[in-house]
């Protein structure tokens, strides 16, 4: 009997004279065993023997019931508040009913280009691979930067209703313009936010409601269609790899998940146009025969002055994904509309103009060594795909009377992940984006000449693009973009401080351009090409995960 309870120490206890009565008893009877007659019968010495153990048995449940009687109900004390857990070994804490969880990274970048892209942590690999025109050419690029370091937190709402849960999620780093940014593939507005969205699960029916920004449904996921489970390349370069579709924009999802091994959802996400415009034709032509290749300013007059495009509705992509029991396997299309005004010339018709881009692909994760070695594919063709690739090809362009041509084209990526150990991850990433040639030509009826249109004429001039500081044209309609990268981690550190990790990555990417004119007549030609060569290194460390 416990001894905290002031009242129970007092009470005159009643076991202890039930223990006494149960010696008693049995003394008794033991000694009316003793004075039997020796002569007996022995039946009636087991049957007495019997009824002692009978006794016995009730005066111990006696005593137990007398037990309990005598103890005091003590008022419950309320438990304390879980204590912080140590720094270093969770990131998670309460706050009120909300549990939070902390994450990001600290991180140094070394970046070793073989020409100057001036770009930082996210390379170009579209227009700033310079030509040999171009100085930087001959220039190497060599920086240190730590703006891909990023912070994150999750706000899990309380689980008092097993069926239902509710998160926020942030995550943003430090690579905002600095002046004016864009929506085109990622948010690039200060603060430059990655991340910041909500979701409501109802886990009785398997859906899920998702709004704010995040990855694009288009992006690969690892299993299902769950957030924060995407399949994003491990490279040290923030703008990954030519071939993995994405974008990181506001939207609103829903999704079903039928089972562990199928899940549809819809997304219906903001839209932003990458359009490019040319032609050969001199202006007095193109005012005489009311041409209008000439696209409008994007968000004129506002503060967002040519980073916001007119489209007049959302892009809608769909994603079936399947979990069978090995392997993941997503089946996706998507929906574009493009929209501009050919106002730019007072004589041409002033009206909108809008035409549709449909694309479609699938992607594929293979656990060939289930944790050790992983292969990875996917693929996406179809009209105006270039947002949503790595390498930004442009999506649409103009025909000679200024409504829009949806440019064709395909993204294909495949990858190799090994795991030796958990301290060391190795990546392979090859990678192609490709843009169809999407031309158009005008003959003056006057002169007979002709004139091109659109993106990747070979009227277009290249005869200044392999000459250095020529004052000669580039166009440069970029038809493809190829890459190949090698790349590894190693977490040296891992303890109660989080985990350290460097990380080594070597590329080379390849800019294909169309054919173009290079002495200013059609009837010479060149398809004129360039290539870089990346070195990165990247010190990180990450203080909320082991």
């Amino acid at each position: 009997m416990s001894t905290s309870n002031p009242e129970a120490r007092n009470r005159p206890s009643i076991v202890p004279r039930a223990s006494s009565l149960l010696s008693a008893a049995v003394l008794a009877a033991l000694s009316l065993t003793a004075m039997a007659p020796a002569h007996a019968d022995s039946d009636e010495v087991a049957a007495l023997r019997q009824q002692v153990q009978e006794l016995t048995r009730r005066l111990d449940a006696l005593a137990a019931q007398q037990a309990r009687a005598s103890v005091v109900p003590v008022a419950a004390t309320p438990a304390p508040a879980p204590a912080a857990a140590p720094a270093g070994n969770s990131p998670t804490f309460m706050a009120g009913p909300v549990k939070l969880t902390l994450g990001g990274f600290v991180e140094l970048m070394v970046v070793n280009r073989s020409r100057n892209e001036a770009a930082d942590w996210a390379s170009n690999y579209n227009t700033s691979i310079p030509f040999p025109q171009s100085p930087n050419y001959n220039l190497s690029e060599f920086h240190l930067t730590e703006r891909q370091s990023r912070f994150s937190a999750l706000a899990q709402g309380p689980g008092d209703d097993p069926n239902v849960a509710a998160e926020a999620y942030l995550e943003g780093d430090f690579g905002a313009a600095p002046s004016n940014g864009n929506n085109n593939e990622s948010t690039s507005f200060a603060p430059r936010v990655r991340h910041f969205y909500a979701d409501y699960w109802r886990k009785d029916s398997g859906w899920y409601l998702l709004f704010g920004q995040t990855w694009s449904l288009l992006t690969q996921n690892k299993a299902g269609i769950t957030p924060r489970q995407e399949q994003i390349p491990l490279t040290v370069d923030g703008q990954y790899v030519p071939g993995f579709n994405w974008s990181r924009a506001p939207q609103i999802r829903f999704v079903k998940t039928f089972s562990d091994a199928a899940a549809f959802g819809i997304s219906i996400e903001n839209p932003a146009m990458l359009l490019t415009s040319a032609t050969t034709a001199p202006a007095a032509f193109l005012t005489a025969h009311n041409y209008s290749p000439f696209f409008n300013t994007q968000g004129a007059g506002s503060a967002f002055a040519g980073v916001v495009t007119t489209d007049s509705t959302p892009d809608v992509i769909a994603k079936l994904a399947f979990d069978p029991g090995w392997g993941h396997y997503e089946v996706f299309a998507m929906d574009r509309t493009f929209r501009d005004r050919n106002a730019n010339i007072p004589a041409a018709p002033h009206t909108n103009n809008s035409t549709n881009a449909f694309s479609y692909g699938a992607s594929v994760i293979l656990p060939v060594v289930p944790k050790v070695f992983e292969f990875q594919a996917s693929v996406l063709a179809g009209d105006g795909i270039g947002r949503y690739g790595s390498a930004q090809l442009p999506d649409a362009t103009l025909k000679p009377d200024g409504s829009i041509a949806a440019i064709k084209g395909y993204d294909v990526l495949v990858g190799m992940n090994w795991k030796p150990d958990p301290d060391w991850t190795f990546y392979l990433y090859g990678g192609r984006e490709h843009a169809d040639k999407t031309d158009f030509n005008v003959v003056d009826p006057v002169t007979t000449a002709t004139y091109g249109f659109g993106y990747g004429s070979p009227l277009f001039n290249d005869s200044g693009c392999l000459i250095e500081s020529s004052a000669a044209a580039c166009s440069g309609n970029t038809s493809s973009i190829t890459q190949e990268t090698l790349g590894g981690w190693w977490k040296f550190y891992q303890g109660t401080l989080g985990n350290m990790q460097v990380g080594v990555q070597l590329t080379h990417v390849t800019r294909d351009v169309y054919t173009g004119v290079l002495t200013g007549t059609p009837n010479t030609t060149t398809t004129p090409s360039t290539n870089i060569n990346l070195g990165l290194i990247s010190f990180r460390y990450y203080p909320y995960q082991k």
